[in-house]
């Protein structure tokens, strides 16, 4: 009996413990995806300000993304493939 008691409570700790490993995972991932989208949202903010400053063109480069700001509007890559796009 007890070794049936110690065997369940060691399949709980084991379920507890998988779950918590996938839920910190989750975190990283999503802590991760949160920084990308600040740091791609920052430079499309610093390249649609300086076209509002007067240049009438601007490349901005950061953390593998580029930011392609003209009057027409703002662009920001990560290689060729467009991560955000603002227009006026």
């Amino acid at each position: 009996m007890m070794a049936a008691n110690q065997l369940l409570a060691l399949g709980i700790i084991s379920v507890a413990l998988a779950f918590l490993a996938v839920n910190v995972q989750a975190l990283k991932t999503q802590r991760y995806q949160m920084e990308q989208a600040v740091i791609v949202n920052r430079l499309a903010k610093e390249a649609s300000q300086e076209i509002r400053d007067g240049q009438n063109q601007v490349i901005l480069t950061r953390a593998g993304y580029t930011a392609l700001g003209t009057k027409a509007g703002v662009q920001v890559k990560q290689g060729a493939k467009v991560i955000l796009e603002v227009r006026p």
